[in-house]
Formats: structure tokens, C-alpha cells, sequence
């Protein structure tokens, strides 16, 4: 790799008793918009170009039996403790290692710097599904992984399975569907992570339902949320539309599916300053009253131990019938500009009906979750 690329690293080589931080924007800051551009694909390729050199030299690591003979480590084992790979990471690079010795011609563009790491793990999972069939048609898929994103190589590999054996390829999509998994669970901080893999039916069917809440002709222009703070929110509003909506599943003890919020009146009502609970996680006590507005709550008397005393009833904050003139009223968001429908809203009491308010359509107003945040945090909407 010549030109710019080399003349930055030359530099870069030359200053190795400076901060090469430093150094580094020092060379940025003196390259035109073309020139920060060519470096940037010319240092992608020499990546790539390394990756593929890397899975060489782990393939000839692991044909000579080094990790074995020295360490009593399997090559896996070996990458994970001297090279700091998850033992996933770890198990895959072992895995396309092996297979890229087998594929000559593809190795040859790899090592050039024209395959992605990304096409390599395809290219040598199809090595290992069909073998034979792979070598024979080894060169087109040499020249299509240097000219074909990871993405249209994988149809591309996958047309050409269902044409070398159907079965096997219907077999290996009915598979996908054995691997969906999802996890949800509370950190020590109180935040929820969720990770996992779904096949590709349960994701688009995911995917178009939160697509559906985060178009942006659906929401106001002036809405400055990153898009991963809207792709959450929108994920959050349509589980509570389901809570709210479904009329058929029910918990064990008899009722619909419903949070518990732990909070003390006199924080409902802004006399105290302390923060609420939901499920061990602390909540903003505005958040509370928000959840408050629209709600069923029932009364739990504690004593000075937190054991409970009494149970009230449970009481509907905003009954159906007025639900339903409210929406008739608003038609939607009632916050200026917003035109999201009435099954993102939440009734929202103009004065709190901890702070006396009633629960009445003079006293309501229609507001999506977004804005209905907002108004709880003390913002208002648009003038004219």
C-alpha cells in the first residue's frame, strides 16, 4: 500500500518518543477531505488484508500442534488466554482459520486485502456445508467476495445452496428458527439489558412494529432523540399498548398483567423528597406521578417494618367510559405539532389527582408518551 497511508505510518514510525495521539492528529489535521477518505478505505484494506494474514498464521499454529505441545491448550483454549478472545470469538476464528486453508484462491484475495473478515466467516461456513461442491466453484466465489458486500454475498452463497441441494437448504432455514433466544435482565445499577438473535421471521416482525413507532412521519420534527433512546421507547410503548389492550392473558393470581410500584404518599404528592420503586430499581419520583395518571391503584397499608396491613380495592384512576370521550375529544396527542394516534397516548391529569385534581375530561388531556414525559419534567408545548 502506497501513498497516504504509508507516508502517515512512516511518520507515525518516526515519532515513537511522542504521544502518538497526538502525532496522529497532527497528521490528520494537514490531509484534504479526498485524501482522509483514501486513507481511511487504504486502512480498512491493509485490516482486512492483516485479519486474513492472522488466520493463516492461527491455521499453521494450530497444524504444527503448537498451543497442544506447549501450553496443553487446545488453539481455541490458546487464542482466548494469549490473544484475549471470548471463547466464542475465539472458537470462530479457530473454525475459518482451518477452512481458508482450504480455499486457495480465496485465501490469495484475502491476504490482498479484498475480502472482508466479515465474507471470510461466510465464505467458510459454505466451505464446510459442501465441501466439494465449494471447490468446484471456489474461483466465482473468490471474485464475487472482492466485489460483494457481506451482505449480498450471503444471498448470493445462499441461492447457490438451494441450487446444489434444496433439501439441505430448507433444512438449514428451519433451523434458524431453533436458534431464536432472548434475554432480559436487571443489572446491580438497576437498568435492564436485553440481548439475543431471532430468525429472520421474528425479526422483521419485530423490526416493522418498532419501525412503525420510530418513522419519522410519525413523529415531530423538532424531536432531537437519538435514534437508539426512540428505537427503546418505541420498544416500551408497544409492550404497554399489549398491558393495556389485551383482554385475555391473566397472571396466576386472577388479574392482568400490571406493574407494582412501591412509593409513599407524601412523595405522590411532592411533600417529601425521595424516590419511588419499581421492582428494586429507584425511579424519578416525576415518573411516578406520570405512571399515576392512568392507572389501576391499589392501596397497600405498611407498617413501620414494611408488613402489610391492609389491602385497599383496586381503583381505575381514569375509567373506560371517560377514556374513550377523551379520545373521542383529542383524537391523538394534544401537544402542539404531534400527531401521534390515540393508542400511544396516556390520559394525562392537568392538576394531579394527588394534588386534589379530578378525574374528569375537563381535567384530562391526551398526550403521547414522549410528550407526556416532557410535560412531567416541567416543559410545555410550542406557542404559535
Amino acid at each position: 500500500m502506497n501513498s497516504i497511508l504509508d507516508r502517515e505510518v512512516k511518520v507515525l514510525g518516526e515519532t515513537a518518543d511522542r504521544d502518538l495521539t497526538s502525532a496522529l492528529h497532527e497528521q490528520l489535521d494537514g490531509l484534504f477531505d479526498d485524501q482522509l477518505e483514501q486513507a481511511v478505505v487504504e486502512l480498512q484494506r491493509l485490516i482486512d488484508a492483516s485479519h486474513a494474514q492472522l488466520l493463516v498464521m492461527i491455521n499453521e499454529l494450530d497444524r504444527r500442534e503448537v498451543p497442544a505441545t506447549e501450553h496443553q491448550l487446545s488453539t481455541t483454549n490458546w487464542l482466548g488466554y494469549f490473544c484475549r478472545m471470548s471463547p466464542s470469538e475465539a472458537s470462530g476464528v479457530t473454525k475459518t482459520a482451518r477452512s481458508l486453508a482450504q480455499m486457495p484462491q480465496v485465501e490469495r484475495q484475502a491476504i490482498a486485502g479484498s475480502v472482508p473478515s466479515a465474507s471470510l466467516r461466510l465464505l467458510s461456513r459454505a466451505r464446510d456445508r459442501h465441501p466439494d461442491a465449494f471447490a468446484v466453484h471456489e474461483s466465482v466465489f473468490a471474485d464475487l467476495a472482492a466485489s460483494l458486500d457481506a451482505r449480498d454475498l450471503r444471498h448470493a452463497i445462499s441461492h447457490w445452496e438451494q441450487q446444489i441441494d434444496y433439501p439441505a437448504a430448507l433444512e438449514s432455514a428451519d433451523s434458524l428458527r431453533d436458534q431464536r433466544r432472548f434475554y432480559l435482565h436487571q443489572t446491580h445499577e438497576g437498568m435492564w439489558s436485553a440481548y439475543g438473535d431471532l430468525d429472520p421471521e421474528s425479526g422483521h416482525i419485530v423490526s416493522t412494529a418498532l419501525h412503525s413507532q420510530t418513522d419519522p412521519a410519525n413523529l415531530d420534527t423538532d424531536d432531537m432523540r437519538p435514534m437508539p433512546n426512540r428505537t427503546a421507547d418505541a420498544l416500551v410503548d408497544i409492550c404497554r399498548f399489549w398491558l393495556d389492550n389485551n383482554r385475555s392473558v391473566s397472571t396466576s393470581g386472577g388479574e392482568r398483567p400490571h406493574l407494582t410500584v412501591t412509593v409513599p404518599y407524601a412523595t405522590l404528592t411532592g411533600e417529601e423528597r425521595r424516590l419511588g420503586e419499581i421492582g428494586g430499581g429507584i425511579v424519578d419520583p416525576e415518573a411516578i406521578r406520570r405512571l399515576a395518571c392512568d392507572a389501576g391503584i391499589v392501596r397497600i397499608v405498611v407498617d413501620g417494618e414494611g408488613q402489610p396491613l391492609d389491602v385497599g380495592r383496586r381503583v381505575r384512576t381514569v375509567p373506560p367510559a371517560i377514556r374513550r370521550a377523551l379520545e373521542l375529544r383529542d383524537a391523538g396527542c394534544a401537544w402542539a405539532g404531534c400527531t401521534a394516534p390515540t393508542s400511544w397516548c396516556d390520559a394525562h391529569h392537568i392538576t394531579h389527582w394527588a394534588d386534589g385534581g379530578i378525574t374528569a375530561l375537563v381535567n384530562l388531556v391526551l398526550l403521547c408518551r414522549r410528550h407526556h414525559t416532557a410535560i412531567h419534567s416541567g416543559k410545555h408545548p410550542p406557542d404559535r
